[in-house]
């Protein structure tokens, strides 16, 4: 079996998966997020005998449970014309597939945090991913933060001072920030336009990819 060969302190751990790719989630006393898959042909994994971290993420906050849900479409929620839905799916994202095998759903974890909060972790396509990290840092640049703090930094993964204290090499990231990419439904349509502009897209296909994140947290 493979490990990870600097193993953190563990609160808490799950998985998430999107068809046959998985990934173990582990929150640690560093208030970090890591995902970790095996991966035996990657020559990071030493012949499969380790881990690979494949992200990075800092919460900045406790959790002592990560609890795994089935991630819902909003195309598919709620829909008066589930067929036709299921073709559009079928056409946004190729490895879209049927809700009832088991074998191809996407599957997230939720949490609850020590201070009250509640948050969701969960894999979305790669089309989307790239539109919506290409926001989060227009986003990031162009609105004024509370108390002029840099958000990238603080997601940025933290380390423990034994182990080298945040390593800028070491740092995988791949993980969107929900709270900040929010703040994109908060601005008038002239600035959500302008900054559409900058990434190549548009305020619609931005506001249906920030619906499917809605959707995909949803656990009740």
């Amino acid at each position: 079996l493979a490990k990870d060969y600097d193993p953190p302190c563990v609160y808490a751990a799950g998985f998430i998966n999107r068809g046959p790719t998985m990934y173990f989630v582990c929150h640690d006393d560093r208030e970090n997020l890591q995902f970790f898959q095996y991966a035996p042909t990657d020559p990071a994994s030493r012949g499969g005998n380790k881990l690979v971290c494949r992200a990075d993420y800092h919460l900045g906050t406790q959790t002592t449970h990560l609890r795994t849900h089935l991630v819902r479409n909003s195309l598919l929620l709620g829909s008066a014309t589930p067929a036709t839905s299921w073709i559009a799916l079928r056409h946004r994202d190729a490895m879209a597939l049927r809700q009832e095998d088991p074998d191809c759903r996407r599957f997230g974890v939720h949490f609850g945090t020590v201070d009250g909060g509640f948050g969701a972790v969960f894999p979305v396509n790669e089309r989307t991913f790239r539109r919506l990290y290409a926001l989060q840092g227009v986003v990031g640049n162009a609105l004024q933060q509370s108390g002029a703090l840099n958000v990238r930094g603080w997601r940025l993964f933290q380390r423990t001072t034994q182990r080298g204290a945040c390593r800028s090499g070491e740092r995988q990231k791949g993980v969107l920030d929900g709270g900040l990419l929010m703040r994109y439904c908060q601005l008038g349509y002239f600035q959500q336009e302008e900054i559409a502009r900058a990434i190549g897209t548009t305020v619609d296909m931005i506001m249906d990819n920030l619906l499917e994140l809605d959707c995909a947290r949803m656990v009740l």
